[in-house]
């Protein structure tokens, strides 16, 4: 049985991180509390567009949503039309400066939680060894389980990688695109495949939105990882070059600027960068595959379209379907039930309301 688990914001909220809900108004608390926290000319952006331009008052800056944030700058840029009073040449600076607002938040937030991440490390120890039967040229007859994430933070991909450093493992995190390590010499990031090849194994983690740890070239669309560091937040002082373009053109040296490319919460998501096609095409497959879906604090909403139509088009008929959400209330429980129901029809439903971390414990035990 292949079992394929699509976490969403709600499996790593009681580790500490934010839901989208909270990001802008943690962003206001961490920034009343010491505005060094974030690059002061970014936010002085972010705040005035918000108020200036969309007309929020100061006071209401905390219950702005972001898709509200971004639609129409995408839009905008997308028909090559202005915003307001904001030309073109300026959107993309004020889009970015929101970016930087959003990041710089999960990253400040996650660096204050307290909140014990011992259950994610416990699901990135079963992963690993479940994806380890793969090992030794055996990926080709087994496949028991991946990971589709529509998170930016790096929780899970930073407990993979210590799970397998520690087991000492010939392994990869596999984000199942083409991927270069941030650092050259560093060896444990490179494409699944390759390590496929060289008779170990690969444990899928696939990003649909990508990932804090994610930098991007503009012109040969590289992506560079690294693990424990959120580069994708931008230090604009100490920008890096791509490595193989400045080598590949010596007379445009340090003329490719990596740059962030997470896919933000917008109703219109721009999904043709090619290394997401490539990501949305193998989640597509991982799902066609999977004998079981198991949806860990990922709510379905209406807003993701095109989640939803992927997995209207991909899931098995035969496929079951396990959501874990946390609930105590029945009537909350039955309001679930009815989502998740009126979505998937007469498959095999069941439910676990005892939150990520209850669900992730069981499973370790029933499995150890």
């Amino acid at each position: 049985m292949k079992t394929v688990y699509i976490v969403g914001a709600g499996f790593s909220v009681q580790a500490g991180a934010p839901t989208q809900a909270n990001l802008l108004p943690e962003a206001i608390r961490l920034y009343s509390e010491n505005a060094d926290n974030y690059n002061i000319q970014r936010f002085s952006i972010f705040k005035d567009f918000l108020i200036n331009q969309l007309g929020y008052a100061e006071n209401m800056l905390d219950q702005v949503e972001l898709e509200d944030i971004f639609t129409p700058l995408d839009r905008c840029l997308t028909e090559s039309s202005q915003f307001r009073g904001i030309g073109l040449d300026k959107i993309m600076e004020v889009r970015e400066a929101v970016f930087h607002v959003v990041g710089r938040t999960i990253q400040l937030v996650l660096n204050e939680t307290q909140n014990s991440k011992q259950y994610i490390n416990d699901f990135a120890n079963y992963l690993t060894k479940k994806s380890s039967v793969r090992a030794n040229n055996n990926y080709r007859i087994s496949d028991p389980v991946s990971v589709i994430s529509t998170n930016w933070d790096i929780l899970l991909d930073n407990s993979i990688h210590k799970s397998i450093v520690h087991n000492n493992h010939e392994a990869v995190v596999d984000y199942c695109c083409y991927i270069s390590s941030r650092d050259e010499i560093d060896e444990s990031i490179k494409p699944g495949l390759e390590k496929l090849g060289q008779g170990g194994f690969n444990v899928k983690l696939l990003k649909l939105h990508g990932s804090l740890n994610w930098l991007q070239c503009p012109r040969c669309m590289r992506l560079y990882a690294r693990f424990s560091r959120k580069d994708g937040v931008l230090d604009y002082e100490n920008r890096e070059s791509c490595r193989h373009c400045d080598k590949n053109f010596p007379e445009e040296q340090n003329n490719h600027l990596l740059t962030s490319n997470l896919i933000m919460p917008t109703y219109i998501k721009d999904l043709s960068n090619p290394q997401y096609k490539v990501i949305w095409q193998n989640a597509g497959i991982e799902i066609a595959e999977a004998d079981k879906l198991v949806f860990i604090g990922y709510s379905l909403p209406n807003a993701d379209f095109e989640m939803r139509q992927l997995l209207s088009r991909m899931t098995r008929k035969t496929a079951k379907i396990e959501v874990v959400d946390y609930c105590n209330n029945s009537d909350d429980k039955k309001l679930v039930k009815k989502h998740w129901s009126k979505f998937f029809g007469d498959r095999e439903l069941s439910f676990s309301f005892s939150g990520a971390q209850g669900y992730i414990d069981e499973l370790v035990r029933n499995n150890s």
